[in-house]
This record gives structure tokens, sequence and C-alpha cells, in this order.
């Protein structure tokens, strides 16, 4: 009896160790990050320097931005073309129009350091809520991922996608509820996607709906949407040019990097024009998403993924298909800034989940990559630069060339993967059943 107990005590044990091993962690290095900003600035800028960081003079700057251009908008200031009350007056409000409309938006920089603490603090609390690692191994990558580039990245700058992210997360945990939850859920995921428009895919998640069920809420998102455009259309026009873009070495991610390479390589190569060059990217760019959403099929019809997809209980599946259908969509849809790359937090959870329940060798081993190489992605600025350190300017080219080739390969790779298992979940709904059998 005594050893059945310690057996079943030291069990719960190690189970709450490897759930609560990430934010522990991400916990104690935000508290040395904080002290080293305060007793030992130059050590603090030297370390995220090391991290692949460039960080500015003080802390979650992009918060900051947004609370000095509803400042800026009150005094009748054209946010679209400059928020000369920022720290950078040349920056420009690039967001929905709603956020200089929130009620509790602060319009104060006073509240830059409380809220960019207590919003870092709710991200780093809210890892417990994933599906937890199931060995040290898997807690090993986990923790791997919090201390990466694109995490510090973001919580350095506090920027509005760990605002999204929690929102995303609130609506996940209420979807999975069902019921009336289930509609606050949508609610969550609506307010999110006006505010900054890519959360709009979690939408993806009522296809688990009944056929008219499923159809009622995206009428609803429709007509919603088409209010919205229709109140703010100027202003949507004047914000859309702002949205940050950027040369494919830099630290973003998205499907049009390699072609941009393309391209511009044809106009050098060939003497292009720009313009023509521009046509080239935009075919290689098609041809590129024909190919992955080509691969993600083959895989998807792969019974190995379906039987370990279908393993998955249904709250365990939602979180698998959240951080998908994000990474996934921001990938498609064009270039993202690297801190939204926290949502692979959410994704390499996902994908441990299944690398455990999928028996077949081939599936399996493609899915573990998958996982394995997200840490190098997130880990792609610290790389950078601890590359080109101490090298020959040359060699140190050379190197980095390799390390975007990589970079690209693997996401390629991950929205792959990840669009594979949308199409198993889309597949095996009511909608999806329907829609495959017309």
């Amino acid at each position: 009896m005594k050893e059945e107990f310690l057996r079943g005590f030291f069990k719960k044990r190690r189970f709450l160790m490897l759930r609560f091993a990430p934010t522990a962690v991400g916990l104690l290095a935000f508290g040395a990050i904080a002290w080293l900003y305060t007793h030992q600035p130059a050590v603090y800028f030297g370390v995220l320097r090391y991290a692949g960081m460039d960080p500015w003079a003080h802390p979650f700057i992009d918060s900051a931005f947004m609370y000095a251009m509803k400042e800026c908008w009150e005094h009748g200031v054209d946010v679209y073309k400059a928020v000369p009350c920022d720290v950078i007056p040349t920056n420009k409000m690039a967001y929905s129009p709603l956020w200089q409309r929130l009620p509790f938006l602060p319009d104060d920089a006073a509240y830059r350091v409380p809220l960019g603490v207590v919003t870092d603090l709710m991200w780093i609390g809210s890892l417990a809520l994933l599906p937890p690692a199931r060995s040290w191994r898997e807690a090993g990558l986990l923790v791997a991922a919090v201390l990466s580039t694109m995490v510090c990245f973001a919580l350095e700058r506090n920027n509005i996608d760990v605002w999204m992210y929690l929102a995303a997360v609130a609506g996940v945990l209420l979807f999975m509820r069902g019921g009336v939850p289930r509609w606050l859920g949508y609610g969550v995921f609506l307010f999110a996607g006006l505010l900054k428009y890519y959360p709009f895919v979690l939408f993806g998640l009522a296809l688990r709906e009944r056929p008219a069920r499923f159809w009622t809420i995206a009428g609803l998102c429709a007509v919603a949407l088409g209010v919205f455009v229709a109140l703010f259309w100027r202003e949507l026009a004047e914000a859309l040019p702002n949205v940050p873009t950027g040369p494919p070495f830099a630290n973003l991610f998205g499907i049009s990097n390699i072609p941009l390479v393309i391209g511009n390589a044809m106009r050098v190569g060939l003497g292009l024009s720009y313009h023509a060059a521009a046509d080239v990217a935009l075919v290689a760019r098609l041809g590129l998403t024909v190919m992955i959403a080509r691969w993600a099929w083959a895989l998807a019809h792969r019974p190995g993924l379906r039987e370990g997809f279908a393993r998955l209980d249904e709250c365990q599946q939602d979180w698998v298909l959240a951080g998908a259908l994000v990474i996934t969509g921001c990938y498609v849809m064009g270039q993202s800034v690297a801190y939204r790359g926290i949502y692979l937090m959410i994704v390499l959870s996902g994908l441990l989940l299944l690398v455990r329940l999928v028996t077949a060798p081939g599936v399996r081993a493609q899915l573990k990559w998958a996982a394995v190489l997200v840490i190098p992605m997130m880990w792609d600025g610290a790389l950078q630069y601890w590359m080109s350190v101490g090298l020959p300017d040359r060699l140190a080219g050379g190197l980095e060339l390799v390390l975007w080739l990589f970079r690209e390969f693997a996401w390629v790779n991950l929205a792959r993967v990840l669009l594979a298992v949308l199409l198993v979940f889309a597949l095996e709904t009511p909608v999806g059943r329907r829609w495959a059998t017309r």
C-alpha cells in the first residue's frame, strides 16, 4: 500500500514538474533579465544582443507606441501618416482603426512598464495551459523554445501579438467548454480578428459544428466584417500600406521569402525590370503554394496521421488546430515579423502530442523532425548573430546564406505538416464530409 502511494505521489509530482517547467524557466529568465536591466544595464544589453536582438534603450516600446498613438489620435493627429507622440516619431499606425477607439487602451506612456510586465507574465503563465510534456526530453524542447530569440523579441518589445496570443488562448479555452462559453469564444475570435485580422483564421475551429450552425457562424462573421469595413474603409485604406514588409533575409517569415529571392535573382542575372521580377516572384509564390498544398494532401491521406489525430481527445485536438491555423495562415498570407513566432509554442506542444500517438514510423518521423526543427527556427536571430561574430565577412556571408536556406526549408516543411493536420481535421468534420462527398 505504501509503495503504491509513493508511486502515485511521485508520478503526480513528475507530471506537475513537466507541466510547469516552461513557465518556471520563463519566470526565472524574465526575473533575471529584469534584474540585469535595473542593476547591470550593460550586461542586459549584451545578453539581448547575444540572443540575436537589437534592443531599444528601454523595454516595451511596441506597447508604448500604442499608448502614444492613442494620445496623438485624441489630439487630432492623422496617426496613419506619423505618430509624433512616440519615441520614434516616424512610426505609423498599421493596425485596425478600432485600437484608438478602445476605451480601455491607455493614452499615457506611464502605463508602458506596468502593463508590459503584467501581459508578459500572463503570457509566460499561459504556457502551463498548453498540452504538457510527458518526458524530460519534451520539456527540454519546450524550455528551449521559451528561451528563444522569437519569444525574447516579443516579450522585450511587448508587441501586441503578445496581447493577441492571450486573447487567442482565452478564446480557445472558452471554445473547448461548449454551449454558451463556445459562443463567447467565437466572440473573442471576432474581436481579436477585428483588431489584428489574422485571428480570424481561428474560426476554422467552427468546422466542428453542424453544417447549419457552421454557416450561421460564418454568416454572422461575414456581416460583422462587412459592417466593420463599411464604417472604417477610409482608415483601412490608409493603414494597410503601413503593414511592415521587408527583404527576404530580414527577421520575417512567410511564403513570399523564397519567391522574392527568385525574383531578385532573375532581375540581376537576366536584367529583368523590377516589374517583371515582381511577376516572376508572384508566379514562384503560386507554384510554391501549390507544391505545399500537394505535399500536405499526400501526408493527410497517410493512415498514420489520421489515426494519430483521432487518438487525441477533443480538447487536445483544439490546441493542435489553433496553433496550426494561426501559423499556417500567417505563413501563407505573406510576411510576419519574427515576434509572431510565439504561436510556435502552441504548435510545438501540439506536434509533441501527435508524435506520441502516431504509430506509423514514416509519419511519426516526419512529425518528429517538424517538432525538432521548430527550435532552430525560433532561435534564428541568435544563430545569425553567432555566425557573424569573429568570422571573415565572406565566410560569415556564406554561413548566413546556408542558415537562411535551412530556415526557409524548415518553414516550408512545417507549413506542409500543419496544413496536413488541418486537412485531416477538416475532412472528418460534418461540413468537410459533405463537401468531399459532393
